[in-house]
């Protein structure tokens, strides 16, 4: 009636013995000695996002702590890379489904121009905006793209302004206006 999906473990590279990622997502340690001939059981280790969807693990080996990223863990574990590309595109777009049929090896370029992404980022900056000015007015812009065209501004640096990890640029703040 159902079909029975296997969970397959294989060894994280550079971390042999200590490590396995599974074709579903996961990360656990392996059963081990610690240095005082302890043993320690294995166990799945729970994952952390950083922040901008992706979820990673930190992998320890001799007191070096690596940060590892679970879909680039995932897709050089199981898929094969003859063309030794470069990045891991999600098919479905979706940073934190890390299944390995949802993974796939490709171009930077193919990456960037994949599925709605061009267009999510066109809508990202259809957005309106007040540009905020050194004395305090506030000048209403349909989109960022309007206002860095008009005001001749760099838009990575507005964007980050209206992200939050920059206070201003030339003299202006930015703000969101809905």
């Amino acid at each position: 009636m159902f079909k029975e999906e296997r969970e397959i473990w294989k060894d994280i590279e550079g971390y042999e013995g200590l490590y396995q990622v599974s074709d579903l997502d996961r990360v656990r340690s392996l059963d081990r000695e610690d240095a005082q001939g302890r043993r320690i059981k294995g166990r799945v280790l729970v994952v952390s996002s950083n922040g901008k969807g992706y979820r990673q693990i930190n992998l320890c080996q001799y007191g070096d702590v690596k940060h590892k990223f679970i879909h680039r863990l995932v897709a050089i574990a199981f898929l094969d890379n003859p063309n030794n590309l470069p990045e891991v595109n999600h098919k479905d777009e979706n940073k934190a489904n890390n299944v390995v049929s949802n993974l796939e090896w490709c171009s930077v370029i193919y990456n960037n121009m994949y599925g709605t992404r061009t267009k999510r980022s066109a809508k990202a900056k259809e957005r309106p905006i007040y540009v905020v000015s050194g004395s305090g007015h506030h000048y209403f812009f349909d989109s960022t793209k309007k206002a860095v065209e008009l005001l001749r501004l760099d838009g990575s640096n507005v964007s980050e302004c209206l992200h939050d990890k920059r206070k201003h640029h030339h003299g202006f703040t930015f703000e969101w206006a809905v």
